[in-house]
């Protein structure tokens, strides 16, 4: 949908970011913003890890993270995103935020981790978070879904 810039100006700007090579957490990435999309005012933008930008992560109002769970921890692509936007931190504090990973076990190790890693941002927490294991089922899909709606609530201008 094409939104003239001047409307887009007053628009709640979410980033879903991921990391995916299976295609699960994309699942759960787009699920979220389907959800954060059910509120009005919102724009979404999904990018994955490797090619976000410090202007992306400036210019958004609220974040989701996603990553899958490789022995227990973040992939290495969001790992490296963090350590990449950590300069730009003050962007992200006060910001609502929330993560998710998948998984075939260790999902919730790794979310934790991600939350430990994310809390040094100091963002307004959205949770709970997102563990899933294996791929996602219709139930889980729609727990995503949401967890988008309430980031989505929690950013409206």
């Amino acid at each position: 949908m094409f939104l003239p810039l001047w409307l887009r100006v007053f628009m709640t700007k979410i980033l879903v970011v991921y990391d995916s090579r299976t295609g699960n957490t994309e699942k759960l990435a787009k699920a979220i913003a389907d959800g954060a999309l059910k509120v009005k005012g919102v724009e979404v933008v999904m990018k994955r890890a490797r090619d976000l930008t410090p202007e992306e992560v400036e210019e958004a109002d609220a974040y989701a993270f996603g990553s899958p769970s490789h022995f227990s921890i973040m992939s290495g692509e969001i790992l490296t995103m963090f350590t990449n936007i950590y300069p730009h931190r003050h962007n992200v504090a006060g910001k609502p935020a929330c993560v998710f990973t998948t998984g075939a076990g260790g999902q919730v190790t790794a979310l934790e981790n991600m939350d430990r890693i994310l809390g040094t941002f100091n963002p307004k927490w959205i949770k709970p978070g997102l563990a899933v294991e294996g791929p996602p089922k219709a139930k889980d899909l729609e727990q995503a879904e949401k967890l988008g709606e309430k980031l989505a609530k929690a950013s409206v201008k």
